[in-house]
């Protein structure tokens, strides 16, 4: 099953926040890491994959897209942490890996 990530703006920079829509995170080890799509507060959405690093972290590897007002964005590698407020698990960009 993909990951669903909810974006809180148009792209990702350290410090940046969304929440988890749809799918379930799994830490347990993988051949491949699961895929996820990342969707945008502007509803420009990209495919990528998250890797489990120890603990709350993990790996978001994002494709490349163009946002909704033609900015190109290149593929990245973030290091992200997930919490869990209120029932809703939250991720936010910790840093820029690439």
């Amino acid at each position: 099953m993909t990951i669903t990530l909810e974006a809180g703006g148009t792209h990702l920079y350290v410090g940046a926040r969304g929440t988890v829509r749809d799918g379930r995170l799994s830490a347990a080890p993988s051949v491949k890491p699961p895929p996820c799509m990342v969707v945008f507060s502007d509803g420009v959405f990209t495919a990528g994959t998250l890797t489990p690093q120890g603990g709350t972290e993990w790996q978001l590897a994002v494709d490349g897209y163009t946002t909704a007002r033609g900015t190109a964005i290149p593929a990245k590698r973030w290091l992200v942490e997930m919490t869990c407020i209120g029932g809703t698990l939250s991720f936010r960009a910790k840093a820029k890996l690439t």
